[in-house]
């Protein structure tokens, strides 16, 4: 896994990482790392293979306290 989403708001992390595992993509729920400079929060954990299908999920989801997308 090497794709890390930081999300503000802790329901809209679960909410992301149910849209995964629904599709059978494996992620994990993760306090936010201080390294990443951003508020803090949850953050979903995912492989790049899978970083198109995420970026469906966000803009579908309507996702605004989504930090951005990260490269581990």
């Amino acid at each position: 896994m090497n794709y890390l989403a930081p999300f503000r708001s802790r329901s809209e992390a679960f909410r992301m990482s149910r849209a995964l595992n629904e599709r059978h993509i494996a992620s994990a729920i993760i306090n936010t790392p201080r390294s990443l400079g951003v508020s803090c929060g949850l953050t979903v954990v995912f492989d790049s293979s899978h970083l198109d299908t995420v970026k469906e999920i966000v803009s579908s989801l309507s996702l605004g306290s989504l930090q951005g997308i990260f490269r581990k």
